[in-house]
């Protein structure tokens, strides 16, 4: 369907830029998307190769859920507006909630941060709530680019992206990402048949084991080197390049499409999302900290250990040299 002909250029406004909505993806909102990002690539390497416990990875599914179900709830708030603005008296409407324009940004930081958590499958409630996002965001990215951007109230005669250059987001870019939102789609069932498969493999060996055994010896998940060596280094540096391409594609993306009202830290709800993961960045500094002073302290152990037991050892030797000698009669 051609973008004329659609509901979004029926109910189109005089009003471009877009003033942005600060409470979804202000400024200090999407900094604290990007540390936070940052902060998960941290604890994962630090989890990988100093074994420190990675609890910010498996937190972010949490603040990914939260953000989703105000995602949608503000795409079905400006829809439901949409359908039900009079054509006639567009200057008298109220502002929707969200537009198509602001939508792909944040569904792509989204989308960044799921794929960057470090959910271990011996945690079952992480996991399934992790499925259950992927599946989410999945469906979500399909619904946008395929009809939900045709329902949605748009401002500007055309909306640009960043994609290595300044591109319209309804001509080929909404039909590459028609097709790459069918290809999420198919990876994202691979994953949960691949997920169910799993469990009830591992469900049947527990059960299995339970009846011969006679006790329960906990669910059989592979052990921490087994998980840890199915993630290589280069995923970890594909990671990073996909946070580093997703904050360039959300900044430039908004600043081509004049986006207003979302590059201050004016409002206070702007500061809290941004301290805490701050707070969280230095979390992960301070443990690795911690495991160094730890592993100093346990060298400095064994070394005096070591050194101990050296003396000791001359100690004795001399003592049962000097009893030798002394047991030997002289004539």
């Amino acid at each position: 369907m051609p973008a004329d002909g659609t509901m979004a250029s029926i109910v189109a406004r005089g009003t471009c830029p877009v003033q942005g909505n600060s409470d979804l993806y202000g400024l200090g909102i999407r900094l604290g998307l990007y540390i936070q990002m940052i902060t998960v690539q941290l604890s994962g390497m630090l989890s990988v190769y100093f074994r420190v416990d990675d609890h910010i990875g498996q937190g972010t599914i949490i603040f990914v859920l939260s953000t989703s179900i105000v995602l949608v709830r503000l795409i079905n708030a400006s829809i439901g507006l949409a359908s039900q603005t009079d054509p006639n008296g567009l200057q008298g409407a109220p502002d929707p909630p969200i537009e198509a324009v602001e939508v792909f940004p944040v569904m792509t930081l989204l989308m960044i941060q799921l794929g960057v958590c470090r959910v271990s499958r011996r945690n079952m409630t992480a996991m399934l709530i992790w499925m259950i996002e992927l599946v989410g965001l999945t469906a979500l990215f399909n619904y946008y680019w395929w009809r939900g951007m045709d329902l949605l109230p748009r401002s500007c005669p055309d909306d640009k992206a960043f994609f290595f250059a300044k591109v319209s987001i309804w001509g080929w870019f909404r039909s590459f990402n028609k097709a790459s939102a069918v290809l999420a789609a198919i990876g994202a069932f691979v994953a949960v048949v691949s997920y169910c498969g799993t469990m009830i493999y591992v469900c049947v060996l527990a059960v299995y084991t339970l009846f011969r055994r006679g006790r329960f010896d906990g669910f059989p998940w592979p052990s921490e080197e087994e998980e840890e060596a199915e993630r290589s280094q280069a995923v970890g540096t594909f990671d990073l390049l996909a946070n580093v391409g997703a904050i360039v594609y959300v900044e430039v993306s908004l600043k081509w499409n004049g986006i207003t009202g979302v590059h201050s830290l004016d409002s206070p709800g702007q500061f809290m999302p941004f301290f805490i993961a701050l707070g969280q960045l230095l979390s992960v500094f301070y443990c690795a900290a911690k495991y160094f002073l730890q592993l100093r302290v346990e060298s400095q152990d064994f070394g005096s250990e070591n050194e101990s037991m050296v003396e000791c050892h001359h100690v004795h030797k001399a003592h049962s040299t000097r009893g030798h000698v002394e047991d030997v009669e002289l004539h």
